[in-house]
């Protein structure tokens, strides 16, 4: 799966990967944009914090409606390497009744990094 996997399947994957009889833990790695500052490596785009901001407060809640909307479009255009890793993640917790805790949400050197934890 790369960056360009359709939303939907992203969704499929998660879901499959939940669907045994056991537990299922993840460990879902995926930056935020590439574009917050100048400096950053895909320069500034107006559209990064906006779309960080929805990212974080997403992970923070656990709420895998909003992973599972974020623009695949938009988010190649601002290097968020994440959404298709987080709308794996959705999939997988869909439904699931969980709650998260965001535990950082910065963008040094311009790119977007968060640290949550859902149970």
């Amino acid at each position: 799966m790369g960056t360009g996997c359709p939303p939907g399947r992203c969704a499929e994957l998660g879901a499959a990967l939940a669907a045994g009889p056991a537990r299922t833990s993840l460990l879902v790695l995926g930056d935020g944009s590439a574009c917050r500052t100048v400096k950053a490596p895909g320069y500034l785009d107006e559209r990064a914090a906006p779309f960080d901001a929805l990212a974080a407060e997403a992970l923070g809640a656990a709420d895998t409606a909003a992973l599972a909307g974020l623009d695949p479009v938009l988010a190649e255009e601002i290097g968020a390497a994440g959404r298709a890793p987080w709308q794996v993640l959705a999939g997988a917790a869909a439904g699931a009744g969980l709650a998260g805790k965001l535990l950082y949400d910065e963008a040094p050197y311009g790119v977007g990094y968060f640290v949550a934890a859902w149970s």
